[in-house]
């Protein structure tokens, strides 16, 4: 699984693929960065915009991969292990862009009064995290081999982003709304929302993995 993990990082940033999502999430970060928000509202959009960020960066990855390479990967290793690598990368490049965009936090916003920076700080980390799960999830369930053609990802991508980040029963809605308000009206760790999370990518993954499974059995039909 090493190796599979250092290919597939290899890959991404070789693809280049990573430029247009990290730069999205950049750019959003830094025009909220006025040095007047709140730490507490300021680590809660750097949270929700990571949503439609890490999951169009999951999609680019996914998509970026030649067929015979995958065809390589699968029969030297296996049809899903190879598609849970691919998935964990743009996941691990998600979970650095939190920690970045945090210190951008740390350094430019006010410090909350009367509560403890530490626990403010660590309840957006959490937010940030439970959002880059959702990001994944996302990213996986609009990428190939679910969703092969580009207007159906892209398609995907916008409408999940915004139900994810709108409906009040969402994971990542919870979890901003738990990190806004959090050095305002109280410190509220987002702990449901992070449980909430887990089944959720667990499932996406699951389901990505099982349809690369079938498109490789597929593919080896075909092929003999």
């Amino acid at each position: 699984m090493r190796a599979l993990l250092r290919y597939h990082g290899v890959l991404l940033l070789r693809s280049q693929r990573w430029l247009p999502p990290v730069l999205l999430y950049a750019g959003l970060v830094a025009i909220s960065l006025d040095g007047q928000s709140q730490l507490g509202s300021q680590l809660g959009w750097n949270a929700a915009v990571l949503v439609p960020a890490l999951a169009w960066l999951t999609r680019a990855h996914l998509a970026a991969e030649p067929p015979a390479a995958r065809a390589c990967l699968a029969a030297a290793t296996g049809t899903r292990r190879p598609q849970y690598a691919a998935l964990a990368v743009p996941l691990a490049a998600g979970l650095l862009l939190v920690l970045l965009a945090a210190a951008g936090a740390l350094l430019t916003c006010p410090a909350p009064r009367g509560f403890p920076l530490v626990t403010v700080l660590g309840d957006g980390l959490a937010g940030g995290l439970v959002c880059s799960l959702t990001g994944s999830a996302l990213g996986a369930v609009c990428a190939p081999p679910l969703v092969r053609t580009t207007a159906g990802g892209a398609g995907t991508l916008v409408i999940g982003s915004v139900m994810l980040l709108v409906l009040s029963a969402s994971p990542a809605n919870a979890a901003v709304r738990a990190v806004f308000s959090s050095g305002r009206t109280g410190v509220r760790f987002p702990l449901l929302p992070l449980l909430a999370v887990l089944p959720l990518i667990v499932a996406c993954w699951c389901a990505s993995a099982w349809a690369a499974g079938r498109a490789g059995a597929a593919s080896d039909r075909e092929s003999g």
